[in-house]
């Protein structure tokens, strides 16, 4: 049986923090069009429509349930995506590493990469939040990298990964030698 050696979490509240900027940007961008559009235009032409199925309501009731159902659906969102980026971890075993995202109680990926398909494992410094990403290039695999964002220590991290590659390697290569050695003893007899 497999025996976990270590485990990578990001930084969830980096990734929250970074994830509220950018999602407030959209709505902000999206509140502001509305009020341009009520300014410049004003919202008496989607009143119609309404009116066709009987509802009358009034353009500045229209335009505070509009920004009231935009927050309301941002903040569902980031409380979906606090939830999401709380349950991503990657593993690290003595010949693998497993990742696993879940939503909620759900898994939604579940994914083993053997050590000998990591071509390669790199990291980015972001001056953003102080963070870091890792970038582990594969082949022989459907998908050709894993990204892991928002890592802390990120040093640490990749030396801890290429030190379990190389102890992976120094065995696989120990495993080999000893078996061609044992088959040419067994050869002579």
């Amino acid at each position: 049986m497999d025996v976990p050696l270590a485990e990578i979490r990001p930084s969830v509240k980096k990734a929250f923090i970074s994830n509220i900027l950018f999602i407030s940007g959209i709505v902000i961008l999206i509140i502001a069009i509305l009020l341009y559009l009520n300014a410049i235009v004003g919202l008496d032409i989607f009143l119609d429509s309404f009116k066709e199925i009987g509802v009358i309501i009034s353009p500045q009731k229209l335009l505070m349930y509009s920004i009231f159902a935009i927050v309301s659906i941002t903040v569902l969102m980031l409380l979906l995506n606090y939830v999401t980026l709380s349950k991503v971890y990657y593993t690290l075993y003595q010949d693998k590493i497993k990742y696993s995202k879940s939503l909620f109680i759900v898994q939604v990926k579940d994914q083993t990469i053997p050590y000998p398909n990591i071509a390669r494992v790199s990291y980015k410094k972001k001056a953003f939040l102080n963070t870091s990403k890792i970038t582990i290039d594969l082949t022989g695999m459907k998908e050709n990298k894993v990204e892991i964002d928002f890592v802390d220590d990120v040093e640490d991290v990749v030396r801890k990964i290429q030190d379990l590659m190389r102890e992976f390697r120094a065995r696989y290569y120990a495993q080999y030698t000893q078996d061609y050695r044992m088959n040419n003893i067994m050869g002579q007899f």
